[in-house]
């Protein structure tokens, strides 16, 4: 395990693509505000919410927690810089972030804490943009929760090890209860769990020894952002445009688990901006910008 952790940190550190800040720069405070919707609804929980998806359902959110990871601020020049994430031993740690909109009310799961910033420090500068990704980072990806550093120690956020942690995991009720003539299809729940799959033959408990092959980390570059007056809203609404959440694929898992066989991911995965089934994306549809309330 270690000599995995190792290697794959070595391969983080030569694939980074954002300047490292100079030891003397002086640094800023930047807060990233998120925000969940579905279109222009914060997404709460108890709350339903209706023309969801391609036969415009209803649905009611259980869970909506996402690690997102890799970020850098951009300026002018369209260079990117690291933003270094500042640990509060909760949501944050150095590398990868957690963002929780659920609170345990209703019928939600979690903890009733709630974290919608991403707080860190970057070299003073006029940036106008920001860049990031939903994921946990590939050295990270694979490890006992049980001793694992908040915000990687949640066991609900994770597949079995050689999968590793769920990057985001939503769920939702659909209120839909199988009825003639699709019976044993008809999903009275649907989830979107994305994470690296194709992760190599062997125990479930262990890590793989190379890299998943289909990572599923999706990035995002928002060339217009101001986190002064705007939020980056994942937007559930938009997301879900083109699937029918009140059915799901035969012999699969309800709704999205990131695997090429599980048909309720076609869109969903398109919409993240991932390849699927060897097609590529017609271009991401869950991020963007909106000003802040």
């Amino acid at each position: 395990m270690k000599k995995y952790l190792a290697a794959f940190a070595a391969l983080s550190l030569m694939g980074a693509c954002a300047s490292a800040p100079e030891p003397s720069a002086s640094m800023q405070d930047i807060s990233i505000r998120f925000d969940a919707r579905v279109g222009d609804q914060s997404v709460r929980c108890g709350q339903s919410y209706s023309g969801i998806g391609s036969t415009a359902a209803s649905v009611t959110l259980q869970d909506f927690r996402i690690y997102v990871s890799n970020f850098r601020m951009i300026g002018r020049d369209g260079r990117e810089q690291a933003l270094q994430l500042t640990p509060d031993n909760a949501f944050q740690g150095d590398r990868v972030a957690l963002l929780d909109f659920e609170n345990a009310s209703g019928n939600c799961n979690g903890n009733a804490a709630t974290n919608s910033v991403v707080r860190g420090r970057a070299p003073a500068g006029d940036y106008v943009g920001l860049a990031f990704d939903i994921g946990v980072p590939v050295e990270l990806n694979h490890q006992d929760t049980t001793l694992a550093a908040p915000p990687l120690n949640f066991s609900a956020l994770t597949w079995a090890w050689r999968y590793g942690y769920k990057f985001t995991t939503i769920d939702l009720e659909t209120g839909r209860a199988p009825d003639a003539p699709m019976a044993g299809h008809a999903a009275s729940g649907f989830s979107i769990h994305l994470g690296s799959v194709d992760c190599g033959a062997g125990s479930p408990r262990t890590a793989p020894e190379a890299p998943c092959a289909t990572p599923n980390r999706p990035s995002y570059r928002l060339d217009a952002f101001d986190p002064a007056t705007q939020v980056v809203v994942l937007d559930l609404a938009a997301l879900l445009s083109e699937t029918d959440v009140t059915v799901n694929d035969p012999e699969s898992a309800s709704g999205c688990m990131s695997t090429a066989d599980d048909g309720d991911c076609v869109a969903i995965m398109d919409r993240f901006g991932l390849p699927f089934r060897g097609q590529t994306s017609h271009g991401q549809r869950f991020v963007r910008v909106a000003g802040a309330n």
